[in-house]
């Protein structure tokens, strides 16, 4: 047998083993002008099936200096509030069942974005409706979706905003593999131009070993494996996006990735405690299910939430390579919208340290960016035309005094050294596949 046409099997096999884990039958559109068969290898099947992220988006190289002084300035401000930091308890923005509908037409485009019920994920959502998206607001209860867009329709109203697309609130908890198959399933195998996966989680300060439905540490499992499940189980209706694509804001199905400055060690935002690392994966090699740091040292909750910002880079590198190689035309990018405070991220820290840190960022050091512009962030990653058949890129968020509405600038930008490393990403994908139950 030819090497492509076991690839060609190999993936048409995973394709089938997406759907057949979401309750469907295997389902393949062709896009115009390419075979059946071309289109199988197209649905990749890369072994099938983040609440707000970002703490620090890369500044220019001219603007280092400036954001580690004031950043230290801000933590220092903060902690100097407190006699300890005790942090509270916390929950995420990462969706379980649903009330989800199938797009029944095709004159608009459809975007899912987790993590939709807060910060820039429900200003990202509501930008992307009136822009005239048909958007899921995948939350982590059907409640909170539900709330997100009478919110959503309110603000509109209030502003004269015409909502032109739709809103749909749907269930899908992210620290649950049985709720993102169930989420999955209810789409209904319905044509998907664009995966936001936005959600996410974060405990900094609190050392406290929590675990999802599965057993997963809680961080990496919402931020990293909850969405790595949900993009295969996705993967099939992405690209049947490609063969019935609107033509407005581009043509090709798109995956974005909510990563963060703090991925990288190097970075202003990543340097301050300990960076991210995966090391040779030991945590998992040992652990498997049970792990608490993926490389194997004692649970610092601040360096999980780095570390799961660095598997998002590496997952979304190894999968646009995945997709490359297979010849599908779905993209798939990474972006850090900067440091946001003025979200539910930080809800697992000391209130007190939080309002100071807040202040201080916004209003002593103003290096720290709007949900509003955070959000232009998110919209502009799924609608640029700039971006079009443009894949394996990461943007960022950074300090630019002068630039903008609050002196940040949207730029391309470099992930971190270890990023970079595409052994690791496929080590981190085998090991991800057999944790969500993709492989043996």
């Amino acid at each position: 047998m030819t090497t492509s046409a076991m690839t060609s099997q190999h993936l048409h096999a995973r394709v089938a083993r997406a759907n057949a884990a979401r309750g469907l039958r295997a389902r393949v559109v062709a896009p115009a002008g390419r075979s059946i068969a071309t289109a199988r290898r197209s649905a990749i099947a890369v072994s099938a099936a983040r609440a707000e992220t970002d703490d620090a988006a890369s500044a220019p190289a001219s603007a280092s200096s400036r954001r580690d002084v004031v950043l230290g300035g801000a933590l220092a401000l903060a902690s100097s509030a407190l006699a300890a930091t005790t942090p509270v308890a916390i929950a995420d923005e990462a969706p379980t069942t649903t009330e989800t509908t199938t797009t029944t037409t095709r004159d608009r485009k459809s975007v899912v974005v987790t993590g939709s019920n807060s910060g820039i994920g429900l200003d990202g959502a509501a930008k992307l409706a009136a822009r005239g998206y048909d958007v899921t607001l995948a939350c982590r209860t059907l409640a909170k979706a539900q709330a997100a867009k009478a919110s959503i329709e309110a603000t509109a109203a209030a502003n004269g905003v015409v909502l032109t697309g739709s809103l749909t609130p749907a269930e899908c908890d992210l620290a649950s593999l049985d709720s993102i198959r169930a989420f999955a399933a209810s789409r209904r195998a319905a044509p998907l131009d664009a995966l936001v996966l936005n959600a996410g989680v974060e405990f900094s300060g609190d050392n406290t070993v929590r675990r999802t439905a599965d057993g997963f540490e809680i961080t990496v499992g919402v931020n990293h494996l909850g969405h790595f499940l949900l993009t295969n189980l996705l993967l099939p209706d992405l690209e049947a996006a490609a063969s019935a694509s609107p033509q407005s804001d581009g043509t090709t199905p798109r995956v974005v990735v909510t990563a963060s400055e703090v991925h990288d060690p190097a970075s202003p935002g990543g340097n301050v405690g300990l960076g991210a690392g995966l090391g040779d994966l030991r945590g998992l090699a040992e652990n498997g299910a049970a792990f608490e740091m993926l490389d194997g040292s004692p649970y610092d909750a601040d360096k999980a939430y780095k570390d799961s910002k660095l598997c998002n880079v590496l997952f979304a590198r190894e999968l646009q390579r995945r997709l490359r190689d297979a010849g599908s035309v779905v993209t798939v990018n990474t972006f850090g919208p900067g440091l946001i405070t003025r979200t539910g991220l930080f809800r697992a820290q000391n209130p007190l340290f939080v309002k100071v840190f807040d202040f201080a960022t916004n209003e002593i050091f103003h290096v720290a960016e709007t949900v509003d512009g955070g959000g232009d962030c998110l919209v502009r990653m799924v609608t640029d035309a700039e971006l079009e058949g443009v894949g394996d890129v990461y943007y960022n968020n950074g300090i630019a005094p002068g630039e903008g509405k609050t002196g940040h600038k949207f730029e391309r930008g470099d992930v971190s050294a270890e990023a970079m490393d595409g052994e690791k990403g496929k080590a981190l994908w085998a090991y991800s596949e057999r944790l969500v139950g993709l492989s043996a």
